[in-house]
């Protein structure tokens, strides 16, 4: 979301409104209230006036509905919360002290040693480099976040927040920089299909049944369990009691069923984004993951209707971003510019205008699938260029990085139109930036990866890259709440430029990184070792079962026969049960060999 962007206005009567909004904003401050509640009753006013001027019907209805009010409501402070939200995490850390301390036992599996070492290892890949780019996406992002919810006066939505946001934008070299943040999670799309389709490819001779519930099974487990825990200390009373202003923002609006949206990663499909609005990107790369074994299947059976089919798919979702923009009159905004975050005192039916078709174009995976399916694309083919051990020189790739990172930088500074003419929001210009500025960004982005990993030599990155990106899950989860401790930083309240906002990353980027560090050791590599570990178990299993039903039908007695004619034709069928018997005798004996290599790569 680029949450630094100057507002804009949705249309003429929305202008007149804002206008009266802030001469009542005016008044209201020189009476007995504060600035947040003057800031409050203007927001209330400007959204009372704003005509109901959509066209499109409204994407998202919330289903049962019946079943969420039946959800139970747990008090604040109350012995139940404290059960829920941190006793549980807290055991969970104890255990993983426990198989640091016995790394012998059963809960050795969770060592901490074992995280470490894990965290450290050298990635062996000529892909080391998307490394660099994982971290680059999440300082982007951080970036983006530090400018907004960093900002007091943006979340009061008071009067500064657009003096600051006007001199961020007209900063002739960082405007557009800052302005098109959001990009960042872009890069993480591309990446996430890139990698989505190298995984499936490794296996995929199985039939697709198995093969995509192996491959969603191991992205849930890995996944599922560190958002939880997460969620329970975000949402939690401790967290209300160190940053009451995350909680008062981010959490006010959860309930039990923002809750679980995000832990069942449907959190994009929330009617409005005031529930740790952040995290509705894990739902929509979760949702992406599901649906791309599907584009994988195609790929590998009919490679030129599959490539015509997502390429149509892309199309279709830029046509639909375009349709949006123009039906809301967004098109000047490119996508979002606020955030994602409740606002106390206000009906929440108020405050639904505001993301009415920033949140559709922006978090929906119909409209925001491009990327990702660029990247599955390009990982697609990576795998059977390095079958056919193609390279490009070094040459080419250096022709092909420039031309990349050429078109990158160019995508980014095109928004530089929509603030030099803020008003012309429905233009043609506007319209097909905003249709097509992330997948082409996204298609930039692949012709520098492709430059990088296609040459015939393998480009070294440093150790630090790696551990870095093996951290980036564990600080886009807890970058939010580190962002709210720089709202007591009296120099990011004052700042009146980009620069201050590129001075103060470095230091929101090394406390989230410190505050991950202990997230990925003590929760996120325990439990992905853990369900590795169960899945090998699963798979033994199998294998020992298979084992049982190959020695039963071995000891089965042949049916007796009473004829002559009979008997020679039961004879040629035991010669050629014999030959099967002595295939299935020799699998039988090769998964017996397997048995011990399986706990051998476990432990």
């Amino acid at each position: 979301m680029i949450v630094v962007s100057e507002e804009r206005s949705w249309s003429f009567s929305m202008a007149s409104a804002v206008s009266l909004a802030n001469s009542s904003s005016s008044l209201l401050l020189n009476s007995n209230l504060s600035a947040h509640q003057a800031a409050m009753a203007a927001s209330v006013l400007a959204a009372a006036i704003e005509p109901d001027h959509v066209q499109l019907p409204e994407p998202y209805k919330e289903p049962m509905c019946s079943l969420w009010s039946h959800l139970p409501t747990i008090d604040k402070d109350s012995g139940t919360e404290w059960a829920l939200f941190v006793v549980l995490p807290v055991v969970w850390i104890v255990l993983v002290i426990v198989g640091t301390v016995f790394s012998k036992s059963r809960l050795g599996q969770l060592s901490i040693v074992k995280s470490y070492q894990e965290m450290t290892v050298a990635r062996q890949s000529r892909l080391n480099i998307l490394d660099i780019l994982r971290v680059v996406a999440i300082l982007w992002v951080m970036m983006n976040h530090t400018g907004s919810e960093g900002r007091i006066d943006i979340l009061d939505r008071l009067p500064s927040a657009d003096a600051f946001k006007k001199a961020v934008h007209e900063h002739p070299v960082f405007g557009a920089l800052l302005g098109n943040s959001a990009l960042g999670v872009e890069v993480f799309l591309v990446l996430s299909g890139l990698l989505a389709a190298r995984t499936w490819q490794r296996d995929a001779h199985m039939d697709f049944w198995p093969h995509y519930s192996r491959y969603v099974y191991r992205r849930l487990t890995r996944l599922v369990p560190s958002v939880f825990i997460f969620i329970l200390l975000a949402s939690g009373p401790l967290m209300r009691w160190i940053l009451p202003r995350f909680e008062v923002t981010m959490i006010s609006a959860c309930g039990a069923k923002g809750l679980l949206a995000h832990i069942f990663f449907v959190g994009n499909w929330q009617e409005i984004p005031t529930c740790l609005g952040y995290l509705w990107y894990i739902g929509l790369d979760m949702q992406l993951h599901m649906v791309a074994p599907l584009f994988m299947w195609a790929l590998n059976r009919d490679r030129r209707s599959a490539i015509l089919i997502v390429l149509t798919t892309i199309a279709v979702s830029t046509g639909l971003r375009a349709a949006y923009c123009l039906s809301y009159d967004t098109c000047n905004k490119s996508d979002v510019d606020i955030p994602f975050i409740s606002y106390p005192g206000v009906d929440p039916a108020s405050v639904k205008h505001i993301y009415l078709g920033l949140w559709e174009m922006y978090a929906r995976p119909y409209t925001k699938c491009g990327p990702f399916l660029i990247g599955l694309l390009f990982g697609w083919a990576t795998t059977h260029w390095e079958r056919k051990q193609c390279r490009i020189t070094k040459r080419s790739g250096y022709v092909m990085f420039a031309g990349g990172a050429a078109l990158a930088v160019a995508t980014i500074y095109a928004i530089l139109p929509e603030y030099w003419w803020p008003d012309m929001s429905a233009n043609a210009y506007n319209v097909a930036y905003t249709a097509t500025f992330r997948s082409v960004f996204a298609l930039a982005l692949v012709a520098m990866i492709a430059a990088l990993t296609q040459q015939a030599e393998t480009i070294n990155v440093h150790i630090l890259w790696s551990v870095l990106a093996r951290l980036t899950f564990s600080a886009y989860l807890l970058h939010m709440p580190v962002v709210y401790v720089f709202n007591h930083l009296a120099y990011l309240q004052r700042a009146d430029s980009a620069i201050a906002l590129l001075i103060v990353l470095p230091a929101v980027a090394a406390f989230s990184f410190a505050v991950a560090l202990p997230f990925y050791l003590l929760i996120e590599a325990p439990i992905g070792r853990l369900s590795t570990a169960f899945e090998r178990y699963r798979a033994s299993l199998k294998l020992a079962a298979r084992d049982r039903d190959a020695s039963a039908l071995l000891e089965s007695p042949a049916p007796a026969t009473r004829q002559t004619s009979v008997d020679a034709d039961a004879a040629t069928h035991h010669s050629k049960c014999s030959t099967a018997s002595s295939t299935l005798v020799s699998d039988v004996n090769h998964n017996v060999h397997l048995i011990p290599l399986l706990k051998k790569l476990e432990e």
